[in-house]
């Protein structure tokens, strides 16, 4: 028998840490990354996240699958067997696609090189050895995202937060090492990231194994369960590659119709704000889709109603004060980041405008994650084909009119037309009627409160203090921005109350 005691809470907060510890090594690492390889090879390892955004994500429906299919099989007894069925019979054609990427990308990168990307410093033959690297290293992550899946509908966040943060830090802090005492070179930071996404791989594999119930015996390719999973898989993958198209457009484009420099301020601004509002974003999200999965399996939709509201309202609580903060105070982040006045000026208008489409972005997240839960995925794969029809012609004007913020600026405009289409038509069907309260408790309060607290601090804040007094000045404005914005919402304040009183008990005990 198969039994496993869920927390949201502990879950969400091992993933809150993980990330929060990864966001912290970018906070630390970045700016001697930029010294010692320089914006244009910045600007190549954004290309390399662009990339391996694309063909990880784009596993053909089977890390979402492994993670629905292994969070419903949990709620079930008697199901260890078919447990590992499903893992085998999807870890091999992961592999299979691993091989393919490798080779694929390898093959392309001549030609992406001397025709695509448009080096100043560069050589042609650096851009491509570089390019090379990229390909095995995203093929490796490739499987990485594979057992991920799989951990996290295992519930298994605490031990999958460990292994990340364990890489997370030799990937940043040996870089580093790297690059001061090897070669301060783009290929051998590429070298040593594909090193570690090694490493991280045996690890993320070896868990999941040793994760999954004892069966009566090993898992088995199965031609049955194949087929009957194989329509959600299909569906995933189509969703994915549209949305993929969706949120790599812009670095598509801009690649194309900006120099290297300029491409790397933009992707600097997309690695604040991907790191910022990303890790909020994966944390809660990663452990509550699991979640819809399993009270979907059991039918109880009362349940999965207020669960569904909560989670939003907490995204909300979160992702909203964030969002605020790097609108509002972009040129003072990143002045005080990367202590360069000539990389804030280039970058503090579009960390404004990434911020927000990228917040906007993470808010669809939870609805989406319920439509998938219910194996529903024709919804996203429509309202996303027919948003690339406009998306393709308006970003390449907006860059080629505006420069990388009209890029970003439709970005913005693409995201926030989901809050009119995507909700609206999705309450018809599921959880019918409840639209209304996601815009006004779940949204509209904390957005109202964040942006209030926010604007009125960006008022008040000294700007012509020194660096120390801007870091304290933004460090309280944070802090009240997220109070109020926890407060706003009947989610965050029962957390916060259960919290306190969680403490409070403790501590009597202990007097």
């Amino acid at each position: 028998m198969f039994k496993k005691v869920f927390s949201t809470k502990i879950n969400v907060t091992a993933n809150f840490a993980g990330t929060v510890w990864t966001a912290f090594l970018s906070i630390i690492f970045v700016p001697y990354y930029l010294a010692y390889v320089g914006v244009e090879s910045y600007g190549l390892i954004t290309i390399f996240s662009s990339i391996q955004a694309f063909i990880v994500l784009l596993d053909f429906g089977l890390s979402p699958t492994l993670n629905r299919e292994l969070a419903r099989l949990s709620a079930v007894e008697d199901k260890s067997q078919e447990m590992h069925d499903l893992k085998r019979t999807l870890e091999i054609p992961n592999w299979i696609c691993a091989v393919f990427i490798a080779l694929f990308l390898s093959a392309l990168a001549p030609l992406i090189a001397r025709y695509w990307i448009q080096p100043k410093d560069l050589s042609v033959e650096t851009v491509m050895q570089a390019l090379i690297i990229m390909s095995v290293n995203i093929a490796v992550l490739f499987s990485v995202n594979f057992y991920t899946g799989g951990l996290m509908g295992l519930q298994k966040q605490l031990l999958l937060s460990f292994i990340n943060v364990i890489c997370g830090t030799l990937r940043s802090a040996g870089a580093l090492a790297v690059l001061v005492f090897v070669s301060p070179t783009i290929q051998a930071f590429l070298l040593w990231q594909g090193a570690v996404a090694l490493l991280q791989l045996v690890l993320m594999a070896l868990t999941l194994k040793n994760s999954l119930p004892e069966a009566s015996g090993k898992g088995h390719f199965q031609k049955d369960l194949f087929r009957k999973i194989w329509r959600f898989a299909a569906g995933m993958t189509g969703i994915t590659l549209i949305g993929l198209i969706l949120t790599q457009t812009d670095k598509v484009i801009l690649s194309r119709m900006l120099n290297l420099e300029a491409f790397g301020y933009y992707g600097l601004a997309v690695t604040v704000a991907s790191m910022a509002i990303g890790m909020v974003v994966s944390s809660i999200g990663h452990v509550v889709f699991p979640q819809f999965s399993r009270l979907v399996s059991l039918g109880d939709e009362n349940v999965l109603c207020e669960f569904y509201h909560r989670s939003c309202q907490i995204m909300s609580a979160f992702v909203f004060p964030i969002m605020s903060m790097l609108a509002f105070f972009s040129y003072d982040i990143m002045l005080i980041w990367i202590e360069k006045e000539e990389v804030a000026a280039n970058t503090y208008l579009l960390l404004s405008l990434v911020a927000v489409g990228n917040g906007l972005n993470g808010l669809i997240w939870l609805p989406h994650s319920l439509q998938l839960a219910y194996g529903w995925t024709k919804l996203t794969f429509y309202l996303n084909v027919v948003t690339i029809i406009f998306l393709i012609p308006l970003m390449a004007f907006g860059t080629y009119k505006y420069g990388a913020a009209g890029g970003a600026s439709v970005w913005v405009m693409i995201n926030a037309s989901y809050f009119f289409t995507s909700i609206q038509i999705m309450h018809r069907r599921i959880l019918k009627g409840e639209q209304w309260r996601w815009y006004f408790e779940d949204l509209a309060i904390p957005f109202m409160t964040a942006v209030l607290v926010a604007g009125t601090g960006k008022l008040i804040l000294n700007t012509n203090g020194t660096r120390f007094e801007t870091i304290i000045g933004l460090l309280i404005i944070s802090a009240v921005t997220f109070l109020f914005a926890i407060l706003s919402t009947k989610a965050t304040r029962n957390y916060l109350t259960l919290f306190g009183n969680t403490v409070f008990t403790f501590v009597s005990k202990n007097n």
